[in-house]
């Protein structure tokens, strides 16, 4: 009797950043920890700013054509 296994299906397109981005309470993205295990990174004001800034470039970019 053979048993089927489940294997994990990699999703195609966008990748799933939220998994692999650490924050809590105070810090929005956890660079890293202190010896002491003080977690030090971007405040949640900070990561939004640049996430906001980002989006504004893509959306930007979009308005140009190419030359080709």
């Amino acid at each position: 009797m053979s048993k089927k296994r489940n294997k994990n299906k990699s999703k195609k397109g966008k990748p799933d950043t939220e998994s692999v981005i650490e924050s809590d309470e105070y810090i929005g993205f956890i660079v890293g920890y202190t010896s002491n295990g003080v977690p030090y990174g971007l405040t949640h004001e900070e990561w939004d700013k640049i996430n906001s800034e980002i989006e504004k470039e893509k959306t930007d970019n979009d308005k140009f054509d190419l030359p080709f």
